[in-house]
């Protein structure tokens, strides 16, 4: 199997099983290979954005302040999923 781009952005997962080729909303293989729930929200925790990412809160939180993504409202830190996504696209190679 292989997984493209982000899991936000609405893209397809090309699957490959028996021989056939199946394309699968991101959202929905993610929700169902790795157990994680989207309800469409904009902002995100450390925690759970480094989850998602796959690194460390320590990495996923330097590179959302890196990508001018972070809100503090009531002194709690919050990632716009967006603003995120746009910076890491400078990273594809």
């Amino acid at each position: 199997m292989s997984m493209s781009n982000s899991a936000f952005t609405g893209e397809m997962v090309e699957c490959h099983y028996n021989g056939a080729v199946i394309y699968v909303p991101v959202r929905l293989f993610i929700s169902m290979t790795m157990n994680m729930q989207f309800d469409d929200r904009k902002y995100i925790r450390y925690r759970e954005g480094a989850r998602v990412y796959g690194m460390s809160e320590h990495s996923f939180s330097k590179l959302a302040s890196d990508a001018d993504a972070v809100y503090h409202p009531n002194k709690m830190a919050l990632v716009n999923i967006s603003e995120f996504d746009e910076y890491m696209k400078y990273f594809k190679g």
